[in-house]
C-alpha cells in the first residue's frame, strides 16, 4: 500500500507539469527576493560596523579656542586614559568646478561671485597625512599627501561636484578669495555620510594649503579615543569632560566637546530601517507565494477527492494521506529552493554592491553565511507547508461516503445562497479556496497601496516644506555679523525679505564643560537652536502641541517632534559656551526634523550675541534658477562690501534635494517589491479561477445541455473573477489604513518621515482598476476553456 501511495504521488505530479512548474516558479521568485534581502542585510549589518570602525572613529572631539599644535597632542597622548589623539581642522567652504576666467580675475567684488554656481564644500585639514591615527580615510588614486595648493576629494563627491582627479576647481573659504585648486587625488572616507545625500562635497587639505586659501593655518580640533574603550556614550562624555577640564587647567581653553553615538555610522539608523523594511516586505512576499502554492495545490486535491475516498475505502488513514500530500509540498519547496539559492546569492551581491555604493561603505568581506542559505531553503519548505496544511487536512478528513459523493456538479448552493447572483454563488461554493484567494489578493493589495501611501506621505512632507519655510536662500556666516547687514541685503535688487537669525549647535553642560552630541561634521546628530525674529515672515511651522513663539518669550523654546520633548518640560543647553534653561512651550512637525526655536531676543541674551546674527534668510523675486543665481551674486557682492564672511549658501531647492536623497532607497525598493507582489497576487487569482473551472466541468456541461450559450459561460467565469477581485479591493481599502499607519509610525520614529498620516486616494482607486482589470484578464483563459467545452467533453470529466 505504501509503495502504491508514492507511485500515485509521482504520477499525480507528473500528470500536472504546468501546475507544478507554476508552484515552483512562484516559490522560487519569492525565495529569490527573500534570500536576496536576507543575504544583503546579513552582510551589510556586519560590514557597516566593520567599515565604519576601520576608519578608527574618535570617541570625542575637543574643540579648543587656540591652535592644537604637536606639543599639545603629545601631552594628551601621554595621558594614561588616552589611547590615541590627533589634531584636525574643519572649515566650510564653497567649490565651483571649471571656473570661468572672469571669476578668477574679478572675484566677488567685480564678477558673478562664487555663490552663483558653487556648492558647499567641507574642508578637513589634516596635520600629518603620513600618520593618520583617527578618522582615517583611504587613498584610492592620485597623490598622497596632497601637494600644497591642491586637495583630495572624497569619492562620493565626484559625481556631485562634477569634478575628479586632475580637474581644476575654484575654492572660496570664508576669509579668502576664490582661488584655483587642482584635485590631486581621490580618497574614500567610510566615516562620512555620502556626499550625494548631504549635497555637500568633502575635501582634504594640509595646513599650508589652508593658509594658501586665505584661512589661518590653525587647527582647533583635538580628536581622541580612550582606554579602556567606553561602553556607552555617557562613559565617553565623562572621559571627554575630564580631559577637557585638564586641558583648561593646563592653559588650553576648551570651547566645546563633541561626542557622537559610539561606533555607529551617521546613517546607521536609516540603513537599519531600510533593510528591516525590505526584509519585512520580502518575507510577506514569501507568505504570499506560499498562499499561491496552497491555492494551486488545492486544485489537485479538488480533482482527487473521489480518489481519496477510494484509498480510504481500501484502508488508508487520514494521517497517511496527509503525509503523502505534505511530501508533495516538501518536494515542490525543495525544488524551488534549488532554483532560487544561486539566484538569491546573485541578487544579494547585487544589492550589497548597490547599497554599499549608495551608502559610501567599504565591503571587504561580501561572503554570505551558510545559515542564510539554510534559512531560505527551510522557509521555502516550511511556509508553504504550514499554509497548505488547511486544504490538505480538509481533503484528507473527508469520510468515504462524503468523498465518493463529490462527483460532477457536486457543490450545490446552500439555501442562504440561493438568492445571490450566479457569479457570487460560484465564488462561495468553496469557502476555503475563496479565503486563500482573497488572502492572496488582499495581501498584495495592502502592501502595494501601503507602499504608495508611504511614497505619497513622503511627497506630501516635501510639498509641505514651502508652506513651512518661505525663504529661497539660507546664508551661513563664518562669524556672527551685525544685524544691520540684513537691512543692507534687503536693498539688493531682487531681494524681497532679508531676516537675521541666530544659530548655534546646542551642547549640554556637564561638569563645567559643554558636550554636544554630534558627529565631527557637526551636522548629523546635532541639536541646532535657531533665534527667530518675531514676528517672522519667512517661517510658519505647524504646531502639533502647545503654541508658537510670541514677542516677549524670554525662556520659551519650541522643539521638533523628533526630539521627544513635551510641552512643559525644562531643557538646559549651552549656546556658544553660555548655559541657559528653557521651557518647552510648543512642539512642531517640520522637515528637516530636529532642533529648537527661540525668540531672537532671547537667543541674543543666552548666546551673548546682542545685535548680531549667524545666518540670514532671504526671500527673492526669482522665478527661475538663472534669476536666483543673478540675485545671489548681488547678495554675495554686498556681503563682501559689508565685511561679512560667507561660509556657505543653502538654497531651498538644495535642502529639498537632500531630503529626497535620504529616502530614495526605501521608496524605490518598496515600490519594486510591491510591483512583484501585485503580479503574484494576480497569478494566484488566475490559478483560483482555473481551479474553479476544473472543479465545475461537469456542471458546465449540464448547463450547456439545458441551453447555456458559450458567451454566457464566458461571462459567468469572468464575473466570478471580477467579484473576487472586488471583494479583495474592499478588504484592501479597509486594511491599508492600519497598515499604513503602522509603517508611517515606524518610519517617523526612525527619522525617515515627519509624523503625517497620508492615504493616497489615487493608490486605492488605482488598485481597484488594477484588480478589476487584472481579475478579468486572469480569468480569460479559464473562461475560454470553459466556453469551448462541448457537452460531451464536459460530461465525460470525472
Amino acid at each position: 500500500m505504501a509503495s502504491a501511495r508514492w507511485r500515485k504521488l509521482r504520477g499525480d505530479l507528473g500528470a500536472m507539469p504546468g501546475r507544478v512548474a507554476a508552484m515552483i516558479v512562484a516559490l522560487a521568485v519569492s525565495l529569490v527576493g527573500f534570500g536576496s534581502v536576507l543575504g544583503a542585510r546579513t552582510v551589510l549589518r556586519r560590514e557597516i560596523a566593520a567599515s565604519y570602525l576601520s576608519s578608527h572613529p574618535a570617541d570625542a572631539t575637543i574643540e579648543l579656542d587656540g591652535d592644537v599644535d604637536r606639543a599639545v597632542v603629545a601631552q594628551v597622548r601621554a595621558r594614561p586614559e588616552v589611547a590615541e589623539a590627533e589634531a584636525r581642522g574643519a572649515v566650510m567652504a564653497r567649490i565651483q568646478p571649471d571656473a570661468p576666467p572672469a571669476l578668477l580675475a574679478h572675484g566677488p567684488h567685480g564678477g558673478p561671485g562664487m555663490a552663483a554656481t558653487s556648492r558647499p564644500l567641507q574642508l578637513f585639514v589634516v596635520d600629518d597625512f603620513a600618520a593618520l591615527r583617527l578618522a582615517r580615510f583611504r587613498r584610492e588614486s592620485g597623490a598622497w599627501p596632497p601637494p600644497t595648493g591642491t586637495l583630495l576629494i572624497e569619492r562620493s563627491a565626484v559625481g556631485l561636484l562634477g569634478a575628479g582627479e586632475h580637474d581644476r576647481v575654484t575654492v572660496k573659504t570664508p576669509h579668502g578669495e576664490p582661488r584655483p585648486v587642482t584635485i590631486s587625488g581621490i580618497v574614500h572616507d567610510t566615516g562620512l555620510a555620502p556626499a550625494w545625500q548631504e549635497r555637500t562635497g568633502y575635501g582634504y587639505v594640509t595646513r599650508d594649503t589652508l593658509a594658501a586659501l586665505g584661512e589661518p593655518p590653525v587647527l582647533h580640533e583635538l580628536r581622541v579615543s580612550f582606554r579602556p574603550a567606553p561602553a556607552t556614550r555617557a562613559e565617553a562624555e565623562a572621559a571627554a569632560a575630564a580631559l577637557a577640564g585638564w586641558l583648561a587647567a593646563s592653559g588650553h581653553p576648551v570651547h566645546q566637546v563633541r561626542v557622537p553615538p559610539l561606533r555607529q555610522h551617521p546613517h546607521q539608523a536609516q540603513m537599519d530601517t531600510a533593510q528591516i523594511a525590505l526584509l519585512l516586505f520580502s518575507a510577506l512576499l514569501l507568505v504570499l507565494s506560499a498562499v499561491l502554492v496552497a491555492t494551486l495545490f488545492s486544485a489537485m486535491l479538488a480533482r482527487q477527492v473521489r480518489e481519496i475516498g477510494v484509498m480510504k475505502a481500501l484502508g488508508a488513514r487520514t494521517a497517511q494521506l496527509a503525509r503523502l500530500y505534505a511530501v508533495a509540498i516538501v518536494v515542490i519547496g525543495a525544488a524551488a529552493g534549488v532554483v532560487a539559492l544561486p539566484l538569491a546569492a546573485l541578487g544579494a551581491h547585487a544589492m550589497i554592491d548597490a547599497l554599499a555604493g549608495m551608502m559610501n561603505l567599504a565591503v571587504d568581506d561580501a561572503a554570505i553565511p551558510a545559515w542564510v542559505f539554510a534559512a531560505q531553503l527551510s522557509a521555502g519548505i516550511a511556509v508553504p507547508l504550514a499554509i497548505a496544511a488547511v486544504p490538505i487536512q480538509r481533503a484528507c478528513r473527508l469520510t468515504v461516503r462524503a468523498a465518493l459523493a463529490q462527483y460532477g456538479a457536486r457543490d450545490r448552493p446552500r439555501l442562504s445562497l440561493v438568492r445571490l447572483p450566479m457569479a457570487a454563488r460560484d465564488a462561495l461554493r468553496q469557502p476555503v479556496r475563496l479565503a486563500l484567494t482573497l488572502a492572496l489578493l488582499t495581501t498584495g493589495g495592502v502592501l502595494a497601496t501601503a507602499a504608495f501611501n508611504v511614497k505619497r506621505a513622503y511627497e506630501v512632507n516635501v510639498e509641505r516644506m514651502p508652506a513651512m519655510w518661505h525663504h529661497d536662500l539660507d546664508l551661513r556666516l563664518r562669524e556672527p555679523a551685525p544685524v544691520e547687514v540684513a537691512a543692507a541685503l534687503a536693498q539688493v535688487p531682487g531681494v524681497r525679505i532679508a531676516e537675521p537669525w541666530g544659530l548655534a549647535i546646542a551642547a549640554f553642560p556637564r561638569a563645567g564643560v559643554d558636550v554636544a552630541r554630534t558627529y565631527p561634521d557637526q551636522g548629523h546628530g546635532a541639536f541646532p537652536v535657531w533665534g527667530v525674529p518675531l514676528p517672522s515672515r519667512l517661517v510658519d511651522l505647524p504646531v502639533v502641541a502647545g503654541r508658537w513663539l510670541v514677542p516677549g518669550d524670554d525662556a520659551a523654546i519650541v522643539v521638533s517632534t523628533t526630539t521627544g520633548r513635551r510641552v512643559g518640560e525644562s531643557l538646559t543647553v549651552s549656546l556658544d559656551g553660555a548655559p541657559s534653561t528653557w521651557t518647552v512651550v510648543g512642539v512642531v512637525d517640520i522637515l528637516p526634523a530636529g532642533g529648537g526655536f527661540v525668540s531672537d531676543a532671547a537667543f541674543a541674551r543666552a548666546a551673548h550675541a546682542e545685535g548680531k546674527a549667524r545666518t540670514i534668510r532671504i526671500a527673492t523675486t526669482a522665478t527661475s534658477d538663472h534669476e536666483l543665481r543673478a540675485i545671489l551674486a548681488g547678495v554675495e557682492h554686498e556681503l563682501a562690501r559689508q565685511g561679512a564672511h560667507l561660509e556657505g549658501v543653502v538654497p531651498f531647492a538644495m535642502l529639498r534635494d537632500a531630503i529626497d536623497a535620504h529616502v530614495l532607497i526605501l521608496v524605490r525598493a518598496s515600490l519594486l517589491l510591491s510591483g512583484i507582489i501585485v503580479l503574484v497576487g494576480l497569478l494566484g487569482l488566475a490559478a483560483a479561477i482555473g481551479i474553479g473551472v476544473i472543479a465545475r466541468t461537469r456542471e458546465i456541461g449540464m448547463m450547456k445541455s439545458v441551453g447555456a450559450t458559450n458567451g454566457r459561460i464566458f461571462r459567468l467565469v469572468i464575473g466570478e473573477a471580477v467579484l473576487v477581485g472586488a471583494a479583495s479591493w474592499v478588504a484592501t481599502a479597509i486594511l491599508t489604513l492600519p497598515v499604513t499607519a503602522a509603517i508611517d509610525d515606524f518610519l517617523t520614529r526612525q527619522g525617515f518621515l515627519s509624523a503625517h498620516f497620508v492615504v493616497s486616494p489615487a493608490a486605492i482607486a488605482g488598485w481597484l482598476a488594477i484588480v478589476t482589470l487584472g481579475s478579468a484578464l486572469a480569468a480569460v483563459m479559464p473562461a475560454r476553456r470553459a466556453a469551448r467545452l462541448t457537452v460531451r467533453q464536459a460530461l465525460m470529466e470525472t
